[in-house]
Protein backbone atom coordinates (compact mmCIF):
# COMPACT_ATOMS: atom_id res chain seq x y z
CA UNK A 1 0.00 0.00 0.00
CA UNK A 2 1.40 3.34 -0.73
CA UNK A 3 -0.12 7.00 0.91
CA UNK A 4 -0.64 10.07 -1.81
CA UNK A 5 -1.74 13.35 -1.17
CA UNK A 6 -5.08 14.39 -3.00
CA UNK A 7 -6.31 18.08 -3.25
CA UNK A 8 -8.70 19.20 -0.73
CA UNK A 9 -11.64 20.22 -3.48
CA UNK A 10 -10.61 16.71 -5.43
CA UNK A 11 -10.83 14.47 -1.94
CA UNK A 12 -14.51 15.85 -1.13
CA UNK A 13 -15.49 14.90 -4.85
CA UNK A 14 -14.51 11.76 -4.17
CA UNK A 15 -16.26 10.87 -0.43
CA UNK A 16 -19.21 12.30 -2.65
CA UNK A 17 -18.66 10.03 -5.37
CA UNK A 18 -18.05 7.19 -3.01
CA UNK A 19 -20.80 7.93 -0.93
CA UNK A 20 -22.82 8.10 -3.74
CA UNK A 21 -21.84 4.56 -4.94
CA UNK A 22 -21.90 3.04 -1.15
CA UNK A 23 -18.15 2.19 -1.51
CA UNK A 24 -15.09 3.56 0.77
CA UNK A 25 -12.88 6.20 -1.15
CA UNK A 26 -9.88 4.26 -1.49
CA UNK A 27 -12.13 1.34 -3.35
CA UNK A 28 -13.65 4.07 -5.97
CA UNK A 29 -10.25 5.44 -6.05
CA UNK A 30 -8.18 1.93 -6.98
CA UNK A 31 -11.21 1.66 -9.12
CA UNK A 32 -10.92 4.76 -11.27
CA UNK A 33 -7.02 4.16 -11.25
CA UNK A 34 -7.60 0.16 -12.95
CA UNK A 35 -10.04 2.00 -15.36
CA UNK A 36 -7.77 4.67 -16.38
CA UNK A 37 -5.07 2.18 -17.25
CA UNK A 38 -7.26 -0.23 -19.14
CA UNK A 39 -8.09 3.03 -21.08
CA UNK A 40 -3.93 4.05 -21.32
CA UNK A 41 -2.85 0.65 -22.72
CA UNK A 42 -6.01 0.78 -25.28
CA UNK A 43 -4.51 4.24 -26.22
CA UNK A 44 -1.22 2.70 -27.17
CA UNK A 45 -3.22 -0.22 -28.87
CA UNK A 46 -4.87 2.44 -31.00
CA UNK A 47 -1.93 4.33 -31.84
CA UNK A 48 -0.10 1.29 -32.74
CA UNK A 49 -3.12 0.47 -35.01
CA UNK A 50 -3.52 3.82 -36.75
CA UNK A 51 0.63 3.54 -37.80
CA UNK A 52 0.49 0.38 -39.02
CA UNK A 53 -2.58 1.60 -41.28
CA UNK A 54 -0.34 4.96 -41.74
CA UNK A 55 2.38 2.77 -42.71
CA UNK A 56 0.28 0.16 -45.12
CA UNK A 57 -1.19 3.30 -47.27
CA UNK A 58 1.85 4.82 -47.47
CA UNK A 59 3.36 1.49 -49.30
CA UNK A 60 0.03 1.56 -51.98
CA UNK A 61 0.34 5.21 -52.42
CA UNK A 62 -1.90 6.68 -49.98
CA UNK A 63 -1.77 10.45 -48.22
CA UNK A 64 -2.49 11.63 -45.00
CA UNK A 65 -6.12 12.99 -44.56
CA UNK A 66 -5.51 16.59 -44.37
CA UNK A 67 -2.79 16.55 -47.18
CA UNK A 68 -4.80 15.01 -49.72
CA UNK A 69 -8.00 17.67 -48.62
CA UNK A 70 -5.71 19.79 -48.61
CA UNK A 71 -4.78 19.33 -52.38
CA UNK A 72 -8.35 18.54 -53.46
CA UNK A 73 -8.67 22.30 -52.98
CA UNK A 74 -6.08 23.52 -54.26
CA UNK A 75 -6.70 22.04 -57.55
CA UNK A 76 -10.45 23.12 -57.55
CA UNK A 77 -9.46 26.94 -57.14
Amino acid sequence: MRTTTVDDGLYCALEAAADRRGMPVDELVNEAIVSWLADAAMDDVDRAAIERARAEAAEHGGAEFEAFFDELSKDSR
